[in-house]
């Protein structure tokens, strides 16, 4: 049976627990991902500081219990409860109580968690991976874009165009037509040894694993630096690679018609693997 955790209680997951809400009317609210890599939950601190930052940008009330310790417990025991094994996917949900229309009534705020099981660790995989450009929907950069918002609908729409179009993913561009990142990742390129990302600014999430990679770079000398650009310049660089908490590093084999190699995306990956193990 699978179980999710609501406003601290654990309950079947097909609990008539959600009436309608502002999450559902509006999409008044944010969500978390987070990492079970091998029995631990990755960069946990960083979650929750992204979460409450996301959480005062949507100016909902303070709450102490919001802890960082409160909601590792609450993981914990959903995982028990669950029999999750070593490896799984943590969504935290956060929504804003109340009813009104536009205009909230209260803004104190609810929490759900549910946990998938994963099989396994993270893994170097050098399988195809082709991506295009989804520009149907720009992102919009604002105070709220750095987070991961209950209104997805550019990534649901990209990710429909996605599957129609046999890729397995898409860059996501501003309304600038500059990268702002892809469906669920954050976008890197490398070019002539030199590090690349888009910086937060242009649209993107501000990625988990974006972040600890950057740390990892500069603790390892690795050249790096923010860039923007449009996706025409992507086909000059030497390697791409999407990263994200789930599958942590996934190079990409080919845009339109440029093709990558992943020579120096592998030793990222494996840097990433001993830090993880440290």
């Amino acid at each position: 049976m699978k179980f999710v955790n609501y406003n601290g209680k654990i309950l079947p997951a097909d609990s008539a627990i959600f009436t309608l809400n502002r999450a559902m009317n509006y999409g008044d609210g944010l969500f978390e991902g987070i990492r079970i890599h091998n029995g631990e939950i990755l960069f946990f601190e960083d979650h929750i500081d992204r979460m409450l930052r996301a959480m005062r940008a949507l100016k909902m009330d303070y709450l102490e219990q919001f802890s960082g310790v409160f909601f590792h417990k609450q993981i914990i025991d959903l995982a028990h409860e669950e029999k999750v094994g070593a490896n799984a996917r943590v969504r935290i949900g956060i929504f804003r109580s109340g009813k009104g229309l536009y205009e909230p009534t209260q803004n104190t705020p609810e929490f759900f968690i549910e946990i998938l099981p994963m099989q396994n660790g993270f893994e170097w995989n050098e399988a195809s991976c082709e991506v295009d450009v989804f520009s149907d929907i720009p992102k919009n950069v604002s105070s709220i874009s750095f987070f991961k918002s209950m209104n997805a609908l550019p990534s649901v729409m990209a990710s429909i165009y996605r599957k129609e179009k046999d890729l397995d993913d898409c860059l996501l561009l501003n309304a600038d037509g500059k990268i702002a990142d892809a469906i669920a990742s954050n976008v890197f390129w490398i070019e002539k040894g030199m590090i690349f990302s888009p910086p937060v600014s242009n649209g993107g999430v501000e990625g988990v694993m974006r972040k600890n990679l950057i740390r990892i770079f500069d603790k390892n000398d690795f050249p790096y630096r923010e860039k923007s650009i449009k996706p025409d310049e992507l086909k000059t660089a030497d390697e791409v690679f999407l990263t994200n908490v789930s599958r942590a590093i996934k190079p990409v084999t080919k845009f339109e018609s440029t093709s990558y190699t992943s020579f120096i995306t592998k030793e990222i990956f494996l840097l990433l693997m001993q830090e993880l193990s440290a």
